[in-house]
């Protein structure tokens, strides 16, 4: 109860980018990971969005799925409007499991990239343009604070496969 209490009624506010940067050591990557100023298409000298997709230039591996915010603004807006209609959730997930997880629709684009047409072994790795309006949301409990505080480890767009892919 002490940490439920300590999170308080009112959920905060993020600023994306300085919660990265706060929260890089605890695994905080929406920016590096989603960010809107990773360029779209393939370039084999710099990371991409598509690139990810084949593992490209500093991707750790291959990815199913790629895609990155539209913008800053639209970024911030949406976790925050997510994260304030939905604190209640967030504020007993963390007090009890130190996580939230969640997805939601935002009813509009918020970001674009690639899937890999070809998972699921229906072929070869082959990246197909998406946009999105799924948003898919981490958030952890940062327990080196007094009191702990949420960040959000990861908050990016999500897409889903075209009928008939399944």
């Amino acid at each position: 109860m002490a940490v439920y209490e300590g999170l308080g009624s009112e959920p905060p506010t993020f600023n994306i980018a300085r919660n990265d940067d706060a929260h890089r050591d605890n695994g905080a990557h929406t920016i590096d990971v989603h960010g809107p100023q990773l360029p779209l298409r393939r370039d084999p000298a710099r990371r991409t969005v598509e690139g990810r997709i084949y593992g490209d230039h500093d991707w750790d591996k291959p990815a199913n799925w790629s895609l990155r915010w539209t913008d800053h603004t639209t970024m911030n807006r949406e976790i925050n409007d997510y994260v304030r209609q939905n604190w209640e959730e967030i504020r007993s997930n963390l007090a009890m499991e130190g996580t939230h997880t969640g997805a939601f629709s935002a009813g509009h684009r918020v970001g674009e990239g690639f899937y890999n047409d070809g998972m699921f072994g229906v072929g070869p790795r082959n990246a197909r343009y998406t946009v999105a309006s799924i948003v898919r949301v981490a958030i952890d409990l940062d327990t080196g604070a007094d009191p702990p505080q949420p960040f959000i480890v990861t908050a990016f767009p999500a897409g889903i496969l075209p009928f008939g892919l399944l």
